[in-house]
């Protein structure tokens, strides 16, 4: 097969390759500096990084798009490229993103039995956030985590773990095995759960799951959100990133803790 990579395409990777380092280097850092240091035109560093920005390499400091920063995706990559890490140091880098785009606190569950265990989280930077705290167990049938993880479990664990006996929290938890059953169908449907207080009455949340290489749930990552803040338009947004980066974690074959 003959190698159709033109010169300059080659260029163009090496140039974005050299941006990423110095950017690294001395983030958050302008366009201006960027330009002295790889010694390439204003104009063709600005295009760079915005290639970048969109490929989700890079991000702009605090919407301030004349300085920029690297995001941790690089860091996720390398997080899967070596080692045993824990489940916590491989997802890192999606909560920190999931956070940044929904400036929400960000949840870490992981499969323990028959509940979720709360296993790292990213505190939201507003004054009302919603939050477990680490080390929490919760239950499946009652969180976005649990029915994320529930969703891509085993037929008979799913059937064991939802009986005729499950727990109230709230007035809106659902406790019928045939609704939680409908709604785990409706979870695989999207590639999210929605919560809207049933364990805990004033927090609403959103969760994706993480699988493990034979396709099953091992964890979850989500967006946990103080019903003041919650509505309808922001469930397939913010659905769709938490779907989007836990799928970009891909498959996981390392410890859960």
């Amino acid at each position: 097969m003959s190698d159709t990579s033109s010169p300059g395409s080659i260029q163009s990777v090496l140039n974005a390759l050299k941006l990423l380092e110095r950017i690294g280097t001395l983030q958050p850092v302008g366009v201006s500096q960027l330009s002295r240091d790889v010694g390439l035109p204003k104009t063709s560093v600005q295009r760079a990084v915005r290639t970048l920005a969109e490929a989700g390499w890079v991000r702009s400091v605090e919407g301030d798009l004349t300085r920029w920063e690297l995001t941790s995706r690089m860091l996720g990559i390398s997080l899967q490229a070596f080692g045993e890490y824990s489940l916590r140091d491989y997802a890192e880098w999606a909560m920190d993103e999931l956070r940044r785009r929904t400036d929400e606190t960000i949840h870490l569950v992981s499969l323990d039995g028959d509940c979720g265990l709360v296993i790292h989280r990213l505190d939201s930077s507003q004054a009302v956030r919603a939050f477990v705290q680490v080390g929490t167990r919760s239950p499946l049938h009652a969180t976005a985590s649990g029915q994320a993880i529930l969703a891509f479990l085993p037929e008979a664990k799913v059937q064991e773990i939802v009986s005729d006996n499950l727990q109230r929290y709230t007035d809106r938890t659902v406790t019928d095995p045939k609704t939680i059953t409908d709604r785990l169908e409706r979870v695989r449907e999207r590639g999210y759960a929605v919560n809207v207080g049933e364990w805990r009455s004033e927090v609403a949340s959103i969760s994706s799951p993480i699988l493990s290489v034979d396709g099953t749930a091992i964890a979850a990552m989500t967006i946990s959100i103080p019903l003041s803040r919650y509505s309808e338009d922001v469930v397939e947004k913010f659905g769709s990133w938490a779907r989007e980066l836990t799928q970009a974690l891909g498959p996981v074959s390392i410890a859960q803790r």
